[in-house]
């Protein structure tokens, strides 16, 4: 007599994407439609509520515990600058080793770390012309030269450029027309961080193999 399926782990793993804000989950929504189609993947946002090693460990629990049938590669998607700023801040072989020794989520099969070098604002100006294309700025105007470098620029980097134009930079939801219009390809072309977070996630999305026992 064959086996129940219903208590039977899916071959392939479940993509969990652990964000750290409301602008984080607009841009990986628009990352998830595409770039990772096919992919059975989750995003949740836990929001910066206090200590993130913590936040990330209580949300990855929480996805097991509603999906005990799922195995799961999770992806911790933060900014480097809150951590750096951060009593707590985020620290990847704890999180491996919690969740490697915790009984409760043996399913997990891996915890990577996607992290925005200084935030994630500073991806965005890898597109600066759709930047200035989006603040309707004449190319006399403009100033591409100068935003070469997206590392060593940041969200209130991003507000001056917008108030110059008379328009204001607010994260979140109320970026999400703004995040939409850029050119998502491009910046994933350009941003190496974001690009091999991507081949990550695209690479293991079929692999069921245990990566935290190797």
């Amino acid at each position: 007599m064959p086996s129940p399926t219903h208590n039977r782990l899916p071959v392939k793993p479940a993509a969990l994407l652990v964000l750290e804000g409301d602008t984080e989950e607009v841009f990986y929504a628009r990352l998830r439609d595409e770039f990772l189609g096919g992919i059975r993947l989750s995003l949740h946002n836990i929001k910066g509520r206090g200590n993130i090693n913590k936040d990330l460990l209580a949300e990855i629990y929480k996805y097991t515990y509603n999906n005990p049938n799922d195995l799961v590669r999770a992806y911790c998607c933060l900014d480097t600058e809150s951590q750096n700023q951060s009593a707590t801040p985020f620290d990847l072989e704890v999180v491996r080793e919690k969740v490697k020794a915790s009984k409760d989520m043996r399913q997990v099969l891996s915890v990577d770390a996607i992290l925005a070098n200084p935030e994630i604002e500073s991806w965005f100006f890898y597109d600066i012309q759709g930047i200035y294309k989006f603040l309707n700025a004449k190319k006399s105007q403009r100033n591409i030269a100068k935003y070469q470098n997206p590392r060593t620029f940041c969200k209130k980097d991003l507000q001056r450029l917008f108030a110059r134009f008379q328009k204001a930079y607010i994260p979140g939801e109320r970026a999400e027309h703004f995040i939409r219009s850029l050119d998502i390809a491009a910046i994933v072309d350009r941003c190496k961080e974001l690009s091999r977070g991507i081949a990550l996630i695209i690479s293991q999305a079929e692999d069921s193999t245990n990566h935290l026992l190797r």
